[in-house]
C-alpha cells in the first residue's frame, strides 16, 4: 500500500473507544475480505477470529483518510 493513512479525529476517539489498533487498520485494508463503494465512501470489512471490523474511510489524493472503525460479530451480514 503506497497511500498514506491519515486519521480523523472521530477515528482516533472510536479507535481507542473500540480498542482497534493501527496495524488492525491495516491489515483490514490491505487484504479486505469484502469491499464497498458507496458515494465515494469505501468500507473494507475483513473477519478476525468470531468477529468482523470495518474501516470507513474515503481516498483523496495519494492518502486514505480514515473516517471511523467499529467491530461486530454480526459476520453474516457484512460477509453476505
Amino acid at each position: 500500500m503506497t497511500e498514506k493513512i491519515i486519521f480523523t479525529l472521530h477515528a482516533i476517539e472510536r479507535m481507542k473507544q473500540r480498542r482497534i489498533s493501527i496495524e488492525e487498520i491495516r491489515n483490514c485494508l490491505k487484504f479486505p475480505d469484502k469491499m464497498i463503494i458507496e458515494h465515494g465512501i469505501c468500507k473494507c470489512i475483513r473477519k478476525v477470529d468470531n468477529k468482523v471490523i470495518i474501516v470507513v474511510f474515503r481516498k483523496e489524493n495519494n492518502k486514505i483518510i480514515v473516517i471511523t472503525t467499529y467491530k461486530s460479530s454480526r459476520v453474516a451480514k457484512y460477509l453476505k
